[in-house]
Parts: C-alpha cells; structure tokens; sequence
C-alpha cells in the first residue's frame, strides 16, 4: 500500500563540529553522524549558531541611510541579468523583463554559517566569519572572514582578509583593500580588478586589471588591458587578449532603379506598317 506521506527532498549542508566535514542532510533532521569520523551531533544547535550569526543592518546603518535621504543604485537580475536602478531604501524589487522577485536585504555574518544567501544587498563577511554555504549571490561583498563556496557578486566586491581565499569568485568589480594580502587558492573572475594591497593569484578579467601604488601582484593575468601605476608591482605571466569585435551589421543594399522602357517610336508621315514609305499616285486631269 502506498504511503500517502510526502517525501521532503530539502537538503542543508551540516559541517561536523569535530572534523569540519561537511554533508548534506534533511532539513527536518534533528541530529546525525559524521560520515568522516563517526562522531554524532546536534544540527539543531549547528542551526542556532547560524541564525545568531546572521545579523541585519544595524541601527546606525538604517538611520544613516535616513540622514542621507534617497539615492537611486543600479541592481542586477540574477534570472536574465536586465539592470534596473532602485531607490536605496528599497527591500525588495521585481524584474522588468522577467517579473523575478529580487531580494535587497542587507546581511551581515559573524560566526558559522551554511546557508546559501542571494540578494541584490551587500552581504558583509566580518572577521569571525565562517561560511561554507554552496553559494553567496550578493549586488556588494565585503570580505574580511574565511569562505568555502562559491561568491558571485553583479557590483564591487571588496576584500580585506590576510591570508588565504578558498572560494571561488565571479565579480563585476574585485578589489583588493590597502591593508589586505590574499592568496587565492582557486581562478579569480571579475570584469575589473583593482588592487591596492598585495595579492597572489590568476586572474581572468575581461576589463583591465589597475595595480595602485603601493600594490603588488603576484601570479597570472590573463586581461584586455593591464594599468601599473608607479609606486605598482607585477610578478608573473601577462596575456593581453584583444577586445572581441562584434561583427558589423549587415546594411540592406539600395533598391537599383529598374531600367526605363524605351519610349515608344514616333510613326513617320506616309510609312507603311512594315516599313518603307507609301507612293502617292495623283489623278489625272
């Protein structure tokens, strides 16, 4: 006989307390044991520890935001990736072309954390963080905590951490804090990148890559254009790729003027329809 119960298939990711693997279990699961080292733990309390971690804006930030009255910022759909520009003090927004619901919360991490978060806010990293969550879909970032996942940030993300990145990143826009050095582990993507600490990585950027003074970097660059200012420092590999030309549109060609009929011969006097000339005979008198 069939169950009439329906089977939940929401998974969370659950970091054991004692090894720090990471597995994926139920979201109605109370406690599990570690596939790694056997030990049995509490994801009740794993979840507590999470939601006191995640904090909003404080309320410093919110009546800053009052003091500085509206400001319009520009928004990313994370569906089809139309922009759009929303008032500051907006929550929430849905997209022009695709009518997708957009989140523009605010969320700052200070301890353990392992959910996924997207949302067209800043998401805040802060020295104590420790996130492992599959993936952080954010319009801002800043970083200054550890992450295991993957960041894809549609506006500037800003590192301030000393040591090593493990994540991966996808960025509009990556810098690199004066006071920072990153070495990051895994291929860094950005549009732009901006460094004006030190850093060690491979970077495929699609823009130009501008080491301020008193930057350095070490590593791989693959870019359109690389800036070094003076006071910079490069180390590594440099591959300049072209700017990729779009084909020209085709123009439709003119319509030719269609030849003119020739105009039609004018009959001469006393011709014969097949041609010659007719004899006018006269009578006699």
């Amino acid at each position: 006989m069939a169950s009439n119960t329906p089977k939940n298939t929401e998974k969370i990711s659950a970091d054991c307390p004692h090894c720090g693997f990471s597995q994926l279990e139920s979201a109605f699961a109370k406690s599990t044991f570690c596939r790694k080292c056997g030990q049995h733990y509490s994801i009740e309390k794993l979840l507590a520890k999470e939601v006191a971690s995640l904090k909003g804006p404080s309320l410093f930030a919110k009546l800053t935001k009052m003091v500085a009255g509206e400001k319009i910022r520009d928004i990313c759909c994370f569906s089809c990736g139309q922009r759009q520009q929303v008032s500051s003090s907006a929550q929430s927004s849905l997209c022009p072309q695709c009518s997708s619901y957009i989140d523009l919360s605010d969320f700052k991490i200070t301890g353990p954390f392992g959910r996924s978060i997207q949302t067209q806010g800043e998401v805040v990293l802060s020295a104590k963080a420790d996130v492992t969550s599959a993936k952080i879909a954010c319009g801002a970032a800043v970083i200054e905590g550890r992450l295991r996942g993957v960041l894809v940030c549609t506006g500037e993300a800003r590192f301030k951490i000393q040591g090593q990145f493990a994540g991966d990143i996808d960025a509009h826009k990556l810098v690199i804090d004066k006071k920072a050095s990153v070495e990051f582990v895994r291929v860094v993507k950005a549009r732009a990148v901006e460094i004006h600490g030190k850093i060690t990585a491979r970077i495929e950027c699609e823009g130009c890559v501008t080491i301020a003074s008193g930057g350095a970097l070490e590593g791989s660059v693959q870019a359109r254009a690389i800036s070094i200012e003076k006071g910079g420092i490069f180390s590594g590999d440099l591959a300049i790729s072209p700017p990729i030309e779009e084909p020209a549109a085709e123009v439709p060609a003119e319509p030719q003027p269609e030849p003119e009929a020739p105009a039609p011969a004018k009959p001469v006097p006393g011709a014969r329809p097949g041609g010659g000339l007719s004899k006018r005979r006269g009578k006699g008198r």
